[in-house]
């Protein structure tokens, strides 16, 4: 209703939108374990009834019915929650041609497998088309105003991606290949609400200039259960940089940190549960799998950053600990910059409860306004 409105103030008072639900169990997840759900976490298989922390959502992932449903009610605008990215590009071309998702055929199957395979690359956005393309790099193309990519899609599935002319960024073999191992796991079983996609043997094939055709993806029915995402309240993040210049920068970040912990020692009443440490120019991106380098390296290093970051229980606690190092700026190692306002409130952190559950929970409704 919220959406009618803005778009009746703009002169669009014609349009029909469409509200998907059914995805949100969030009620309903003490009811799954009474009926038998274990909700084991398919990272761990713990189950949900040990976890100790607050529940705050918890979304199924749900596929393209309502999608190519939602289109044959006439809708022009769909609002929809947690639909499986590639799904709603399946949901367009099932409506489109008119393909069942209950059929099984092995043309079916290949088919709606196409259709997945076609949503999963226009789901990367710009990815697909050039942007964040190690494939491609150094990207000799603009891309401060890179095109997105366009599916054009046959009846058979096969597709043809491409962009606009005019705008900036590549399609290129490449660029499809990089995003299609994309979030996939198993290459052979990429699993989807709607069909079980085997990539392996993909045919991807460089057309044109900015264009690529994508055939040949394979499919299996569907998963039995579905992939229900259930978020936890695991507490607070805290976190500062501070920048340390040469000579010694490396060192003087360690010691700087070694410092901090001791202050942090002698305030009992802290309960800071981790404390992560990573040094900006040495490993803060990939941490203790980055290569060591040599000392020689290190110490020519111009400069080196250091970020502290504190896992905690209480929202205050992150906030007491950065103040209670303040004194380090001027107490501590030389050479120190930060930037102002040290001890942020805590961000609080979400982690992510994976699981799966029969189909059975699942109700979609399509309303139409």
């Amino acid at each position: 209703e919220k959406v009618k409105a803005l778009l009746a103030k703009q002169g669009f008072k014609e349009v029909k939108v469409a509200a998907i639900e059914g995805d949100d169990l969030f009620d309903r997840l003490d009811e799954m374990q009474a009926a038998g759900e274990p909700l084991c976490n398919m990272d761990t298989n713990l189950p949900l009834a040990d976890s100790p922390f607050a529940r705050t959502h918890a979304n199924v992932y749900t596929g393209a019915a309502c999608i190519a449903r939602a289109l044959a009610e006439g809708a022009d605008i769909i609002l929809a929650g947690r639909v499986a990215d590639p799904c709603l590009t399946l949901g367009i071309l099932v409506y489109e041609f008119g393909v069942s998702l209950e059929d099984d055929s092995r043309e079916t199957l290949d088919f709606l497998a196409q259709g997945i395979t076609i949503g999963h690359i226009l789901e990367c956005g710009g990815q697909a088309s050039g942007g964040n393309a190690y494939s491609e790099y150094p990207q000799r193309y603009e891309m401060y105003n890179l095109g997105y990519p366009i599916a054009h899609v046959a009846a058979d599935g096969t597709a043809v991606i491409t962009k606009l002319a005019e705008s900036g960024g590549k399609v290129s073999r490449n660029t499809v290949r990089e995003q299609l191992v994309y979030e996939i796991h198993d290459p052979a079983n990429y699993i989807t609400p709607d069909v079980i996609v085997d990539l392996t043997a993909i045919e991807v094939v460089e057309i044109g200039e900015n264009r690529v055709r994508v055939s040949s993806a394979k499919g299996k029915p569907r998963p039995e259960r579905l992939k229900l995402c259930i978020g936890l309240a695991e507490g607070y993040l805290s976190d500062q940089i501070f920048y340390f210049s040469y000579p010694y920068a490396y060192a003087k970040a360690r010691r700087f940190a070694e410092e901090a912990q001791k202050i942090w020692q002698t305030m009992p009443h802290l309960k800071i549960e981790a404390i992560a440490l990573n040094y900006l120019g040495i490993n803060g991106i990939h941490g203790d799998a980055t290569p060591v380098l040599s000392a020689e390296i290190i110490e020519q290093l111009p400069e080196v950053g250091l970020r502290i970051a504190l896992k905690h229980a209480e929202e205050r606690t992150g906030k007491l600990a950065m103040q209670a190092i303040i004194c380090l700026g001027l107490n501590g190692p030389p050479g120190i910059c930060t930037q102002v306002g040290w001890g942020k409130e805590g961000r609080l952190q979400l982690s992510l409860f994976p699981t799966l559950i029969a189909r059975k929970w699942v109700q979609e409704t399509v309303t139409i306004y």
